[in-house]
């Protein structure tokens, strides 16, 4: 790396890391060393900046609380925050541009997770080629763009435009789950933008910038000089330029000693420094052990494994490792001028001169791209089936397609069972007596834990764990329930459907005071717990149990 090495935001591909499907990794890497402009490349780009653009939105954009999950029915509270904070667009803030730009991905990312596909580049929307997103083939849509959707969002202002895309590929997804139950979109992941990826992030450069460094602060300042030497005024720039002259002649001495306590908090005040007077802010890049070389989030990134500080609200910003300014000092080159790097913040109700949004922002967008049509036109009758149709909620654990479809199977495949395990469904009549029957015939079956375990697809043992699993249904009112989408490891051995105990309904009669003052004292019950039942697991385990272990005892956890 060079010693002089310094970053401009707007050249920079932040945040890329391997994706969990290594087939779609090498997709979407593959446009790395693709021709400048080309729209493979164009593409790299823009799913090389996604990650940060969704910390951006996370940490600095959305409120406290805000729910960052991709979520259908996030959607409108989203389009109701891009109306307020758009409200006052000039023309000339870097914010609403950036903003704008989230919601688009933000958007984009929420559409894959419910109708699959794949990000894409399309040279042909809007005047010089956009992001798209191409919806699982076997749904036959369009892809959708979503900073044109945005786009119209703000146009209509109806509040109902990021609720409606996403509305229209839910209801062609439930279109095709009607003629093909088994099937499930299924999407390419894009590397480090779900939920843990962007929270753990976000948070992971506090440790930067909170009261446990200012108490640091206080230490080092007394050991290098008095505490009124460094209170952020620029004369502290010259002291420190002093200190680091004092001590070092060559950069070689200085690396050598760059990660003892004293120098990381001398590395730390100037980088704050430019957080107090540039508006700059702490980030913080973790380093992916699969990520493949040359990629952000790998070992060997420049931004990757070290704190540094950021102007990533600003188009024109600047970005530096606070070791590498003081690195810089070392060699000779003035703290001032390498401070000054970073713009200075804009005066309250001024903007520096620069072209207006979009140009500014995107290279390739056009400002009529907020002119051109985003979704198919809807009249107000099909518009309101539609929203009636769909109330955006997540599909429920006990109320879902895939739940349904298995239910179905194998109510349908029952008498079959019940004629191959003896006495035909009259013997097999869901009472807590057959429980016994239904024990005696799995002991009799396998022989070891191992044996049961690698039947788990055995047609005999679906089918009694989907017994085992009715009879709580019908004699405790137990509720079915499984994960609504597939898993991404087809052998999770949790992926399968349980039952869970019916949620006790509210006491009518407690006092809403009584709610807010009640606190949970140690070693009470959790009044919020609710059991599951693994029927599955309950077979296998009766494999590991004496013979005084019982299937039917699973019903006492229901009084």
């Amino acid at each position: 790396m060079d010693d002089h090495t310094t970053h401009d935001v707007r050249t920079t591909d932040h945040d890329y890391a391997a994706a969990h499907d290594h087939a779609a990794d090498h997709d979407y890497l593959a446009g790395r060393h693709a021709p400048e402009g080309s729209p493979a490349h164009r593409l790299h780009l823009w799913i090389a900046r996604l990650h940060d653009v969704m910390t951006l939105f996370y940490e600095q954009f959305m409120h406290e609380g805000w729910e960052h999950e991709y979520t259908a029915g996030s959607l409108p509270e989203l389009e109701e925050a891009l109306l307020d904070f758009c409200s006052h667009d000039d023309g000339k803030d870097d914010g609403n541009a950036l903003y704008v730009e989230a919601v688009a991905a933000y958007l984009g990312e929420t559409l894959l997770e419910e109708a699959g596909g794949r990000w894409d580049w399309d040279a042909t929307a809007g005047t010089d080629g956009l992001p798209v997103v191409r919806p699982d083939p076997a749904l036959a849509l369009p892809p959708v763009v979503p900073l044109l959707v945005v786009g119209q969002a703000l146009r209509e202002k109806s509040g109902q435009v990021l609720a409606t895309a996403v509305r229209l590929l839910r209801a062609a997804v439930r279109d095709r789950q009607r003629e093909h139950p088994e099937w499930w979109p299924r999407r390419v992941r894009t590397p480090w933008v779900h939920t843990g990826a962007i929270i753990s992030s976000c948070r992971a450069a506090e440790r930067w910038r909170n009261r446990r460094m200012v108490d640091y602060l206080h230490w080092w300042a007394e050991e290098a000089g008095g505490r009124e030497h460094w209170l952020f005024a620029p004369a502290s720039l010259d002291a420190l330029q002093a200190l680091l002259r004092k001590h070092f002649r060559t950069v070689e001495d200085y690396d050598r000693v760059a990660d003892e306590r004293f120098w990381i908090m001398a590395a730390w005040y100037v980088g704050h420094y430019v957080v107090e007077k540039k508006d700059a802010l702490w980030q913080y890049r973790e380093v992916d052990p699969d990520a493949p070389p040359g990629t952000p989030h790998a070992a060997d990134g420049h931004w990757t494994g070290s704190a540094f500080v950021s102007q990533r609200l600003r188009h024109d910003g600047h970005a530096a490792h606070p070791w590498a300014m003081l690195r810089e000092a070392v060699a000779g080159k003035d703290l001032h001028e390498i401070v000054d790097r970073f713009p200075d913040p804009r005066p309250h109700g001024e903007y520096a001169e620069a072209p207006p949004w979009p140009e500014a922002l995107w290279p390739q967008a056009r400002p009529e791209h907020l002119a051109t049509p985003a979704l198919p036109p809807l009249t107000e009758a099909e518009l309101a089936a539609l929203t009636a149709a769909d109330d955006l909620a997540g599909p429920d654990w006990c109320d879902n397609h895939r739940l349904h479809t298995w239910l179905a199977e194998r109510r349908a495949a029952f008498p079959a069972w019940a004629d191959a395990a003896g006495g035909g469904i009259a013997t097999w009549d869901f009472s807590p007596a057959s429980l016994d029957r239904l024990e005696d015939l799995v002991r009799g079956r396998f022989a070891t834990y191992e044996e049961i375990a690698a039947a788990r697809n055995d047609p005999f043992l679906v089918g009694a764990a989907w017994y085992f699993g009715e009879v709580q249904v019908r004699e405790c009112g137990a509720l079915w329930r499984c994960r609504p989408q597939p898993p991404e490891d087809p052998d999770d051995l949790h992926d399968v459907p349980m039952v869970q105990a019916p949620e006790p309904a509210p006491d009518e009669d407690q006092d809403e005071d009584e709610d807010e003052d009640w606190e949970d004292d140690e070693g009470d019950e959790d009044e919020d717990y609710v059991h599951i039942c693994d029927p599955t697991g309950e077979l296998r385990a009766l494999l590991l149990r004496g013979p005084e272990n019982h299937l039917r005892a699973a019903l006492e956890h229901y009084n």
